[in-house]
């Protein structure tokens, strides 16, 4: 009688037996179809659960796509990106200002989610360079290199300027908490060119849960800019 003795290979087969009888797990048994594999991915990609990060992606995608469009304009284009914004970041007002390449003025093309009356006073601002940094009228504090926050408290816009805001008669309300946002509250996010040129930059202002934008939201509009700037450089 032979004495009979199993063990298990590495990978949880029977491997050999005391009588020198191989056996191992058939190739067949668990071989898996690549089609099934790639049919799987496509379902996911096209049909899976989208959290809010993958929505934002996508429209990222479409707006680089758009971009290979030669008969998209600059214009239409901040649009696309005004909306996204608004829609995807949950940000109730967003307005685009670029840099004139005749006089070098800062004007605001684009604005969102504001009656018509604020948009056209928007039109009449022009900016110059030098105003863009400064603190005694913008007085402002820097996120990160691209990015700037300016609040209620200290006052951050120029007399005549409070129509620019959706609800002027809450200026001057307390903040009760560092998330709070404030109806004067505006963030800045810098649109560069070569050799740090400002060409522009997204301005937004209130959230639909009254709180200032998370980090994460911030990332995700400095990275709109910076698709914006080849925008400006290639279809200005």
């Amino acid at each position: 009688m032979f004495d009979i003795c199993a063990t298990r290979s590495p990978d949880g087969g029977l491997s050999s037996l005391g009588n020198g009888t191989e056996m191992m797990d058939s190739p067949e048994d668990s071989r898996i179809d690549p089609k099934e594999i790639a049919r799987r991915m496509k379902f996911d990609y096209s049909r899976g659960v989208k959290d809010q990060p993958t929505r934002i992606l996508e429209g990222i995608s479409d707006l680089c796509r758009k971009l290979e469009n030669q008969d998209c304009t600059l214009n239409s284009f901040m649009h696309e990106v005004a909306d996204l914004i608004s829609k995807q970041l949950g940000i109730a007002s967003v307005a685009i200002a670029i840099k004139d390449r005749y006089d070098g003025k800062y004007r605001y093309p684009i604005v969102t989610g504001v009656e018509e009356s604020i948009v056209e006073g928007f039109k009449n601002i022009a900016y110059t360079k030098e105003q863009l940094f400064d603190d005694s009228t913008f007085a402002s504090h820097e996120i990160s290199r691209q990015t700037r926050i300016y609040l209620a408290e200290e006052h951050p816009y120029a007399n005549g300027e409070e129509f620019s805001y959706r609800r002027p008669q809450l200026i001057g309300m307390k903040r009760r908490s560092l998330n709070d946002s404030l109806e004067a509250d505006y963030i800045d996010i810098f649109i560069f060119g070569p050799n740090n040129e400002v060409l522009g930059w997204i301005e937004t202002s209130g959230t639909r849960l009254m709180k200032l934008p998370d980090i994460q939201t911030i990332r995700w509009m400095e990275l709109l800019a910076n698709i914006l700037g080849f925008a400006i450089r290639t279809r200005q």
